[in-house]
């Protein structure tokens, strides 16, 4: 098994988000608070890699509008430039 050495990282937080961290590793959801704020990373940057990918999925779309005209945009030619943003 990999072992990850861990630092120590000092934050400050308003009592209200130490209430609400303490609630959720109360209620069994983490098993201690680094492990809430690791996976709540993990989520945060899950969110913004969504974001990131619905944006260049957005600019696939406008860029094939923008060669092909609103009527003749098709499936394959999409994706195939999607997949060449990849």
């Amino acid at each position: 098994m990999l072992q990850i050495a861990k630092q120590p990282l000092t934050v400050y937080l308003d009592p209200d988000t130490i209430a609400r961290i303490d609630a959720m590793v109360s209620a069994g959801y983490c098993g201690n608070a680094s492990q809430l704020v690791q996976e709540a990373l993990s989520l945060w940057q899950s969110a913004v890699n969504q974001r990131e990918f619905e944006q260049e999925l957005k600019k696939a779309y406008e860029r094939g509008m923008a060669l092909r005209g609103r009527d003749n945009v098709h499936a394959a030619d999409f994706l195939r430039t999607l997949g060449d943003r990849a």
